[in-house]
């Protein structure tokens, strides 16, 4: 049935100058449900998988149990939530069941203490098998995953536990809190499951509640799954690059290109949030006209009204032309876009070389800084000069980089 989906683009260039040789241009995509899905809501099926090992005593554990019990709060009757908590062991303190009895679950919350070491991937698998517990028709299954510290000897079982919970549909959703978690593994069990997403970094325990209400309402927003973008390309156009830029920024690589296409599996689509993608054309010379560069399709899933495989398509078209001033018109959205994801390329790469040698060697142009805030610049700027910076640093570094597309500016001169 139509209309319950947006498929929307821009182009970086309406009109591109007719050359002897190949130009690149950009097109961003955007995909959103519409008005007609504002009232759909779907079962949730919560597993809350929380180390509560000696590390996370004080404020991050207090702060994380306030937050556990507004997650309960916000749940209908008609959700389903398990609460495990692991240290060097494991333990179901809630097992999954419907949150029709909120105030014995926030009494066992209240129960839970710190103690021992970590263990992720035990908390994972008990995670996951109360995630299965019960056939929820419709439901959205999403593990939230947090931890103050590194997983002792096990982060290949984690990473494979990942895969596993991506083979059934279930989203890992990874939380970091305080400056000592493993973000290189808490990044790739977010993004091998079937969240897509990296980890989200708690930087304050105060912060956790604003966190869980966040990852709450993500779920309750979901109204489309298993959503794929196709891009189909004529003869002359070539694939470059893709990237995610909304709702976070994430280079696609290479496997979502192929001669002819290019496919990204987008998962869930969300009310009031719209995932886009910025693609990177090479496009032949061509003459004066207007010419059709690529067939965007999305294909999507209408759980609730039993509709599989629905599909909405849109053509992109650029005019060639021997006029300079139309071919020098930009789109100022779209070139934001491009302008912010190389940012976050490059503050990567640098992060990355820091990350293995406590130094960088890549520098920033002028262009790239401005775009981020002056705590970030100034960190950026101790690693070039040779200093070291926090493990916090790094990490609110790599957290707000990769969010720098939620807030678009006009382009400056």
């Amino acid at each position: 049935m139509p209309g319950e989906v947006t498929l929307a683009h821009q182009v970086g260039k309406e009109s591109m100058p007719v050359t002897g040789g190949s130009q690149l241009a950009y097109v961003l995509l955007e995909a959103q449900p519409t008005e007609m899905m504002a009232q759909v809501r779907m079962p949730l099926n919560f597993a809350l998988v929380l180390d509560h090992s000696g590390s996370m005593k004080g404020a991050k554990l207090r702060n994380v149990k306030e937050a556990v019990k507004m997650l309960i709060d916000r749940l209908e009757p008609t959700d389903y939530v398990s609460v495990v908590i692991f240290d060097d062991t494991a333990q179901v303190i809630i097992p999954s069941m419907p949150a029709n009895d909120k105030p014995g679950m926030k009494a066992a919350i209240d129960q839970i203490r710190d103690a021992g070491g970590t263990t992720m991937s035990l908390g994972m698998i008990q995670g996951l098998n109360e995630l299965h517990r019960w056939n929820i028709p419709n439901a959205i299954n999403r593990m939230i995953l947090l931890t103050d510290g590194v997983t002792y000897g096990d982060a290949q079982r984690c990473r494979q536990l990942a895969s596993d919970a991506a083979a059934v549909g279930i989203g890992i959703y990874t939380l970091g809190i305080g400056s000592d978690w493993d973000e290189d593994l808490l990044d790739v069990v977010g993004q091998t499951s079937a969240s897509g997403q990296p980890a989200e970094f708690i930087r304050d325990p105060s912060d956790a509640l604003n966190v869980f209400q966040q990852q709450v309402q993500s779920a309750v927003n979901v109204a489309l799954r298993n959503a794929n973008l196709i891009l189909r390309l004529p003869v002359g156009v070539t694939p470059k690059k893709a990237v995610l830029v909304l709702p976070f920024i994430k280079d696609l690589g290479q496997g979502v290109l192929s001669d002819r296409q290019i496919f990204i599996p987008l998962g869930d689509l969300e009310k009031d949030k719209p995932q886009s993608v910025l693609i990177e054309l090479m496009l032949d010379p061509r003459p004066e006209g207007l010419f059709r560069i690529g067939q965007a399709e999305l294909t999507y899933d209408v759980p609730i009204a039993g509709l599989v495989g629905e599909s909405v398509r849109d053509d992109i078209k650029v005019n060639f032309t021997t006029d300079a001033a139309k071919a020098a018109a930009v789109n100022p959205i779209v070139m934001n876009f491009a302008e912010k994801a190389n940012a976050h390329r490059l503050v990567t790469r640098v992060l990355d070389e820091y990350k293995r040698t406590g130094k960088a060697t890549t520098r920033l142009t002028p262009n790239v800084t401005r775009v981020l805030d002056e705590e970030t610049q100034a960190a950026l700027e101790q690693i070039n000069q040779g200093q070291q910076i926090s493990q916090d640093q790094v990490k609110s570094i790599g957290n707000k980089t990769r969010k720098l597309t939620q807030r678009l500016d006009d382009i400056l001169p």
